[in-house]
């Protein structure tokens, strides 16, 4: 509730001046509940968006909530129900039972029970659901550790249904002798055909960003690399076997003895493709601190304005969104340290996104691999600073 006050005020105070100052102090407060709360961007506007539809759409849910009497899982597996409703009357009716039913159950039951609410009251709107969830159809990765990760898909149900198929009745056809179990069959089909891979070779260009010291690439340790964007670790053995493949290319970058990057050397002329590869592997993603969007989908933007130096002690890789509230002085960056990126929002608030150590031989695990400055989680005072600002504003 206090999030939807903030991001209201926010708006209230930027409509002063245009309706567009409106919608840009909007994505201001965003941002900025977004470093006080350590929580990404979207995550914070799917909160915020929530609470919106609640209090306006479902005000018996929305008073529950305030009051308490049911759990945050329970409102958003309501809000989701009511999302998928199409007529105003049945997101009505909802409202009116949602609170008693769902505040028994678990919330495995609570969804279950929703879904059967709306596939009986609107039945004969499930095209219309369907065009709808359709339309947001997506492929996403989830890191898992060891060199692993979970890709999941949502796509129609009859496709899935008849890849799985496709997926079992290949591996069923395997050779007697192949001893691995019908879901790593399956799984090794999947990537495969995707890939394109046939007679073992990889399927992909490997790119691989080399440390200094070499111990892991030459096989005289065990350290794990990492893919560029930080989201996972990838086990030695794995980057010994991937430089193996005469496709593969090798960039060499040089660090101290704590996994910061010192130096990048070029040959020939510097040019922007080949500036943003280096911040790639320096940054990540974002140096926005809750950011995980990766470099590729970033703009390279100057922390201190053109015509300063461009080189890589003075950008960064920075999604369009804050590169924006950046330019308008919604928000101010500087660079204090090649990597280290401080940021200040209207309010003064500081927070500070330090460079993440590369891979290194001898890592110690208790060294720590990621220091944002966040503070901790904002409590009443906070919020009434934040407030009060926009209130003078």
């Amino acid at each position: 509730m206090d999030l939807l006050d903030y991001v209201d005020r926010a708006r209230v105070a930027g409509e002063r001046i245009s309706e567009g100052q409106g919608r840009r102090r909007v994505d201001s407060a965003v941002h900025e509940l977004s470093l006080a709360m350590r929580l990404p961007v979207p995550t914070v506007e799917r909160a915020v968006a929530r609470a919106r539809r609640l209090r306006s759409r479902m005000p018996v849910v929305w008073q529950a909530w305030h009051d308490g009497r049911i759990p945050t899982t329970h409102v958003e597996a309501i809000d989701r129900a009511g999302c998928r409703l199409t007529r105003a009357e049945s997101v009505t009716a909802l409202d009116d039972v949602a609170v008693d039913r769902v505040a028994r159950l678990t919330p495995g039951q609570a969804t279950r029970w929703l879904d059967r609410w709306v596939e009986r009251t609107e039945a004969g709107a499930s095209k219309d659901r369907h065009v709808k969830a359709f339309a947001d159809r997506a492929v996403g990765l989830r890191p898992l550790g060891d060199g692993m990760t979970r890709l999941t898909a949502d796509l129609g149900s009859a496709d899935a249904a008849a890849i799985m198929q496709s997926l079992t009745k290949t591996a069923h056809a395997l050779p007697a002798d192949d001893d691995r179990t019908i879901d790593q069959a399956r799984t090794d089909l999947l990537a495969d055909t995707l890939l394109g891979r046939r007679d073992g070779g990889l399927g992909y260009q490997v790119v691989i960003g080399v440390t200094v010291p070499l111990s892991s690439l030459m096989g005289f340790s065990d350290t794990p690399g990492e893919l560029t964007d930080r989201t996972a670790t990838i086990p030695a053995h794995i980057i010994r076997a991937a430089l193996a493949d005469e496709t593969s290319v090798l960039y060499r970058l040089v660090t101290d003895d704590v996994g910061d990057l010192l130096t990048v050397t070029w040959l020939g002329r510097l040019a922007p493709t080949r500036l943003k590869q280096v911040l790639g592997f320096r940054d990540g993603t974002s140096i926005f601190p809750t950011a995980s969007v990766p470099v590729r989908a970033c703009d390279i933007d100057h922390s201190d304005p053109w015509p300063a130096d461009t080189n890589a002690a003075n950008t960064g890789p920075l999604h369009r969104r804050a590169h924006n509230l950046k330019t308008e002085d919604h928000l101010r960056l500087r660079q204090p340290s090649p990597g280290s990126f401080e940021w200040t929002t209207r309010t003064g608030h500081t927070y500070t996104r330090h460079p993440d150590p590369l891979p290194i031989a001898a890592w110690d695990p208790d060294t720590p691999v990621e220091v944002t400055g966040l503070p901790p989680d904002p409590g009443a005072d906070d919020f009434t600073q934040m407030l009060a600002y926009l209130d003078a504003a």
